[in-house]
């Protein structure tokens, strides 16, 4: 008899444990397919195919945890997808900056060849106007 508003105290605990994983649950799902929109905005689908399918079908055994009644696992999943869209959305941007870094590049070479060229031209209008003084 002594143990059972121990059982009832456990049960009710474990109750709201359960729904705050749920929702946790629920909201994590959320934030993957904002993260996975996101990452199809930063054009992720081209450069980072593996991340974003893994994500989305991360994102689709979560939503399926979920309505199956396992809501821990549904946590995991979608955690995951979210992961791996946030991972898609930054190797997208990295390699939009390198491709940055790379046309920076380009132009500092072709800038440095006219100053060069500039130069060169300078030096020979020295040496024809110091021909002409003598």
């Amino acid at each position: 008899m002594k143990w059972i508003p121990s059982l009832l105290i456990f049960v009710i605990i474990l109750g709201c444990g359960s729904k705050q994983i749920e929702q946790l649950a629920i909201e994590t799902a959320d934030n993957a397919r904002i993260s996975i929109a996101a990452a199809e905005n930063v054009g992720a689908r081209d450069v980072a195919v593996s991340e974003m399918n893994s994500a989305e079908e991360m994102l689709i055994n979560a939503d399926s945890s979920l309505q199956s009644g396992d809501v821990e696992r549904a946590y995991r999943l979608a955690l995951r997808a979210y992961l791996h869209a946030r991972i898609a959305t930054e190797k997208s941007l990295a390699v939009r900056q390198e491709a940055q870094v790379k046309e920076a590049q380009a132009e500092l070479e072709l800038r440095q060849q006219a100053t060069e060229e500039v130069l060169s031209n300078l030096e020979k209008l020295k040496a024809e106007l110091a021909a002409q003084k003598k």
